[in-house]
């Protein structure tokens, strides 16, 4: 499932402005400065800039105080949510009509239903699921969205790990689906 377009839209217009910020920020990095380098970056430096912000998370209390691009108060309250990121591996379980699952490795195990931007999620998959892949899953207005930036691991999944994701799926399913990141 995907968020409305018009979501999907102001999600990623506020997300590239804030990687663009940052990037700056730290200098530039893979050669984004600003919103201009960001539109025209390969996905693999988009996700270099991504990671660099997601390491220097003060940059988004920075963004928000000094709102270069003049974002309205209600968006950058959105924004500021973004604190609350999982940068994690995750094997894509399933897809569903509401969500797609992204399953965690803990004890216990944890299922996020995650919604697509532009693309579904499982499009984007090069393999069938399961699929193992490093992903951030971000708040976004009540939902779990992926940034699309995913780093999906050429493994194979054999029928043992196959059936212990389903297991862990099902513990995870009697525990509750997480489809909110927002504390409160």
């Amino acid at each position: 499932m995907l968020l409305p377009e018009e979501e999907a839209s102001l999600f990623i217009l506020l997300y590239s402005s804030l990687i663009s910020f940052a990037a700056g920020r730290l200098g530039g990095v893979a050669g984004i400065t600003d919103v201009e380098t960001f539109r025209r970056a390969s996905n693999n430096n988009r996700a270099k800039a991504r990671d660099k912000l997601l390491g220097n998370i003060t940059l988004i209390d920075d963004f928000v105080d000094e709102n270069p691009y003049q974002f309205p108060e209600k968006e950058l309250s959105n924004v500021l949510k973004f604190k609350h990121f999982i940068y994690d591996k995750f094997f894509i379980e399933r897809d569903l009509k509401d969500y797609t699952i992204f399953l965690n490795d803990g004890d216990p195990p944890k299922a996020y239903g995650v919604l697509g931007l532009t693309d579904e999620i499982i499009e984007m998959m090069p393999y069938p699921l399961p699929v193992f892949v490093s992903a951030v899953l971000l708040p976004w207005k009540g939902c779990i969205v992926c940034d699309g930036l995913i780093l999906t691991y050429n493994v194979i999944l054999g029928s043992g790990i196959r059936k212990n994701l389903k297991e862990s799926y099902r513990k995870a399913k009697a525990q509750g689906i997480i489809t909110s990141l927002e504390t409160g």
